[in-house]
């Protein structure tokens, strides 16, 4: 089991009565920049083999877990931090990947 710290996301808006964000790739960490870029089937794939994904934040230093999630507006697969997330590591507020 790995664990993986994600430090941007890149965000869609999906279409349905309401337009809402989400998250469809997440970077993680190496010292300069992303390591590597995952799509949200990598991610779900590591997670179900027992890896686990989480974010940091810069100023507070909360780690908080990050979550598959099943969009109930939508039904699409995407992620999301855990609930005891604050704003500079809640998975919606990190940069975006490049």
């Amino acid at each position: 089991m790995t664990q993986y710290r994600i430090i941007c996301a890149r965000q869609e808006s999906f279409e349905t009565p309401h337009a809402h964000p989400h998250v469809i790739i997440v970077g993680t960490e190496k010292l300069a920049g992303y390591s590597k870029l995952w799509t949200i089937t990598q991610v779900y794939n590591a997670m179900d083999k027992g890896d686990t994904f989480h974010t940091l934040g810069d100023k507070s230093q909360k780690s908080a877990a990050v979550q598959k999630y099943k969009c109930p507006l939508c039904d699409e697969s995407t992620l999301r931090s855990a609930e005891d997330a604050v704003a500079d590591n809640n998975l919606d507020n990190l940069p975006s990947c490049h």
